[in-house]
């Protein structure tokens, strides 16, 4: 077999190469945050209380390098982090201002808060000026250990051999937005005169993708690569369709999808991988030499080598990935029309329908492949929307450095290969809080004091423009922290530099002037969960025992709080059950050591937001996790069917046992309705609950099985 055939084989190998479902990049990530959460729970049955100054895990994500090493069979399987990217767009009338506020000092607490340290944006110049900014922060960046926390020798060498050597072998990502929908009055269950469920939304007239819908006919879902559509017509469980969506490759997949009237909207991340050699302490200078050699290898270059002890076949991301819009006509369910799509590099982060628009949020970031050995062009770091790069104008720099960012670009459903706009913003890794009319995205800052930067932009049909940045003093845990009603946008922080944590409201006009604030709440408390509704607000501190807190939010310029209910335990999650009652899910607590028990459904009575008080509560004493608390597209919470549903975790005995569990409300109690098994071994992440009419439907990854509301959730049918 001569040189070229080995060549033609190996690289026919590398395309059959099935990545398994748990160490795609996405997967990674999330199992590790959830073992770190779940690990956090389990050790708080033995501490008297929480830990000061801990910082939560979720936001570790937004400063740790994730790296996945596995060796099977000889095969030396790396993650890369993700990625080398290229966008474009038009020029801003209207360039970002500086509107940095200096928070002054309350009497009532004597708390002070310094003046704003957060960095303000501005339009690059030129391709030079952006190469410049990356190019500082990767230099500094990689000087930094990024992991945190114990390794072993190995691990260690492999993880910082990579980073050190600059070639990559490691995956970073923005943690997937974790949040309660902000809704001025609670959702219905009925849509367009439909009986059926929606998904949980973070503010209503914003639809969010997921991975499964249901439109009251069919119900859509995400399977492997696959898009599922399923009759359920007049009591069929017929799947009609499925389908790869259009250039689907081997390392694609889909995230999430959309469905509007006859219309299906797919989230498609593309990645390029290649075969070749590498050292089992990681991929060493000479690889690294020869793969940023050329901007723009690709699996056309496959090193072939001697196996030996020290060397191994890896199957790599490259780095470079690309995530897609994918628009379809689906008059005909059986056979879906593709309309157009929009393609931007990076890796997918999140995005949001506004009426006939989808913004589409990728994370960019600078790989090694355009520094170092080779000396390359200012532009091979400018990523491409489209085939285009973005625009100079179009870059949003920090004053210092940076080495990541959000590339945003919208479409028009109706024209889908048009782009309408295109942003990129250098802000490390923000994550973003989306409004009917406007964009935010805030990160933190840890030099000196503990600042959040929060940066605007307008969205009006597919435009998006600068408007303003600021910064406020403190964390925001995510986007139950931030709500934007009435050209005013509410932020919640928590300082974790202080001696005692200390927590802060802020309230910020359409400028991001500071108009209004509450400093001092709750010291030694963090904020764990919040929601708005209209002019008053709700949140959730918790150390020992629950305050949920009351704010009238009337007088923008003088925020009250008008109420503080103390409770065992606290919410991770808030929703409004009705416009007079709120429901909490999170976690009951010893009134005196504080200790974590079980998850705990609350039912908090705000008819009078000045008293609330428990109006109910059921522990669930053998559930120890809920992925409800992390994630609200999972709970179906609905009052006209009088129905919570939530994935369960018991992790007491050596087994981890996952059931589906269905609970309602009524006449102050809570009644368990049905407990479904069958999710052992699967990523519950997969799992949603939905209803259509009196039918129940649950799908388990890559199965739907109905369930009769009526008559005490009777199984009907699994899906033919």
């Amino acid at each position: 077999m001569n040189e070229q055939e080995i060549l033609t084989q190996l690289r026919k190998a590398a395309e059959e190469i099935e990545i398994p479902e748990t160490l795609k990049p996405e997967q990674i990530e999330k199992q590790l945050q959830e073992q770190k959460a779940k690990q956090q729970q389990k050790n708080q049955h033995l501490e008297p209380k929480k830990s000061k100054k801990i910082i939560p895990w979720r936001r570790l994500g937004s400063m740790v390098a994730v790296l996945a090493l596995v060796v099977c069979s000889g095969i030396y399987i790396t993650v890369t982090r993700f990625d080398k990217n290229s966008g474009t767009g038009q020029t801003d009338s209207v360039a970002m201002t500086d509107t940095q506020q200096t928070v002054g000092e309350t009497g009532e607490t004597g708390y002070v808060d310094v003046a704003a340290l957060g960095t303000m944006y501005h339009p690059a110049s030129d391709y030079k000026e952006v190469y410049q900014t990356l190019l500082k922060g990767y230099q500094q960046n990689n000087q930094q250990n990024w992991i945190e926390g114990e390794t072993s020798a190995e691990t260690s060498t492999d993880a910082l051999g990579a980073m050190n050597s600059g070639s990559d072998k490691y995956y970073y990502s923005d943690v997937t937005d974790y949040g309660s929908a902000d809704v001025d009055l609670p959702e219905g269950s009925k849509e367009g005169g439909k009986d059926y469920s929606t998904t949980n939304l973070q503010m209503e007239g914003v639809d969010e993708s997921d991975i499964a819908k249901i439109d009251g006919s069919y119900i859509y879902t995400v399977e492997d690569k696959y898009i599922v559509i399923t009759d359920i017509r007049d009591g069929k469980l017929e799947e009609v369709t499925r389908f790869l969506p259009k250039d689907c490759g081997a390392a694609d997949r889909v995230m999430e999808i959309y469905v509007d009237g006859d219309q299906l909207i797919l989230v498609v991340q593309g990645y390029e991988t290649s075969l070749g050699e590498s050292s089992k302490a990681g991929s060493d200078k000479e690889n690294s030499d020869k793969e940023s050699s050329d901007e723009e290898s690709s699996d056309e270059e496959i090193a072939v080598s001697d196996a030996s002890e020290d060397s191994a076949f890896c199957y790599e991301m490259n780095g470079k990935s690309t995530t897609q819009i994918q628009v379809y006509s689906i008059v005909d369910r059986r056979n879906p029309e593709f309309e157009g799509r929009l393609i931007q590099d990076g890796y997918y982060n999140t995005s949001r329908k506004i009426g006939d628009v989808v913004y589409l949020f990728t994370q960019y970031h600078m790989t090694s492949d355009v520094v170092g050995y080779v000396e390359k062009e200012y532009t091979s770091v400018i990523p491409k929307v489209n085939g285009e790069k973005v625009a100079a104008g179009e870059i949003y720099l920090p004053e210092s450095s940076g080495e990541s960012g959000i590339l945003v670009s919208s479409l028009d459903v109706n024209k889908p290969d048009k782009v309408l706009d295109s942003k990129l913003v250098i802000s490390g890794y923000a994550q973003t809080y989306i409004s009917k009319d406007a964009l935010y995205l805030y990160e933190e800052d840890y030099d000196g004091a503990m600042i959040t930067n929060i940066a605007k932009f307008a969205l009006d049909e597919g435009r998006i423009s600068g408007v303003a940045a600021t910064a406020v003093r403190g964390y925001v845990r995510d986007t139950f922290a931030i709500n934007a009603s009435d050209g005013y946008l509410r932020v919640l922080t928590t300082d974790y530099s202080t001696e005692d944590e200390v927590n802060a409201l802020y309230i910020l006009d359409e400028n991001m002037k500071l108009t209004g604030q509450l400093t001092g709440i709750a010291p030694g408390e963090e904020i764990y969960a919040a929601r708005f509704m209209g002019n008053t607000g709700y949140f959730v501190t918790y150390r020992n025992t629950d305050p949920l807190f009351t704010v009238d939010l009337s007088d923008p310029a003088k925020p009250e709080i008008i109420g503080e209910l103390k409770v065992t335990g606290f919410s991770e999650y808030l929703h409004f059950w009705d416009d007079t009652h709120l429901l909490g899910i999170g976690y009951e607590s010893d009134e005196k050591t504080g200790n974590i028990e079980s998850i705990k459904l609350s039912m908090f009575n705000i008819e009078n937001p000045g008293e609330v008080i428990e109006e109910a509560k059921l522990v669930l004493k053998d559930v120890d996790y809920s992925e409800a608390l992390y994630d609200y597209k999972s709970v179906i919470i609905s009052k006209d069917k009088n129905l919570i549903g939530l994935v369960c975790e018991d992790y007491s005995s050596s087994r981890t046992k996952q059931t589906y569990q269905i609970y309602s409300y009524e006449n102050g109690t809570f009644k368990k309705q049905a407990e479904i098994p069958g999710i052992n071994g699967v990523n519950y992440e997969n799992v949603r609950g939905m209803y259509s009419g009196n039918v129940f439907y649950l799908w388990i990854n890559d199965n739907i099985t109905s369930y009769d509301m009526t008559d005490g959730f009777k199984m009907l049918k699994e899906r033919e």
